[in-house]
């Protein structure tokens, strides 16, 4: 983690360099990383959808087998090989994501990295006063649910309308440039969605 905190803190200072502006060089970071990480994105959209295709004969196979654990699960990966679909493939790009996520969200935390300078109405190195970044982290939030689509699961839908409510309590004692990556890296990935869901068609 020491590691990537490095790399991302030496990117965001080159960042601060070309552009000038502290604000800018966490918007364009956080572009960057999403970019970087936007083949591990499309790869899970597509085990996503793959795994969405066969839950039909999924289902009929609990059905069949459903009082022989041993059998089903048998029958289950023999369904998963027919296709070769790999069922942990929408899991591995998340996880191989998290450290990336995680250092990025460090080197923004880490004292002395992002000065007490003010970005359009917001200071980055303290909470925003007006409450604007919290609320607009909720509401792409909302979106970004949207556009994923909720499906007919019920406990989906919950989500979609609890997530963004437990967001704005989340980030808004969070410092404005926290907040800041946290609103753009949610904002790139409703766009990034969008266009893969496009590409899809």
């Amino acid at each position: 983690m020491n590691f990537l905190y490095a790399i991302f803190e030496k990117i965001l200072v080159m960042f601060h360099q070309v552009t000038g502006s502290y604000g800018m060089a966490i918007i364009l970071l956080t572009i960057f990383i999403k970019i970087v990480l936007l083949p591990l994105t499309i790869k899970q959209d597509k085990s996503m959808k793959e795994m969405k295709k066969l839950q039909p004969k999924i289902e009929e196979i609990k059905k069949k087998y459903g009082s022989d654990k041993q059998l089903l699960n048998q029958k289950t990966m023999e369904l998963y090989q027919e296709h070769k679909v790999n069922p942990a493939g929408g899991c591995l790009p998340i996880i191989i994501q998290l450290p990336i996520l995680w250092a990025l969200f460090g080197v923004l935390r880490k004292e002395g990295v992002i000065p007490d300078e003010t970005f359009l109405w917001f200071t980055l190195a303290a909470p925003d006063k007006f409450y604007i970044l919290p609320i607009l982290n909720g509401v792409v939030s909302f979106v970004q649910q949207k556009v994923m689509g909720s499906g007919d699961n019920p406990q989906m839908k919950q989500m979609m309308y609890m997530f963004p409510i437990m967001m704005v309590f989340i980030s808004y004692k969070l410092p404005g440039g926290l907040q800041l990556y946290w609103l753009m890296s949610s904002l790139t990935a409703v766009i990034q969605q969008y266009f893969i869901m496009k590409r899809g068609e």
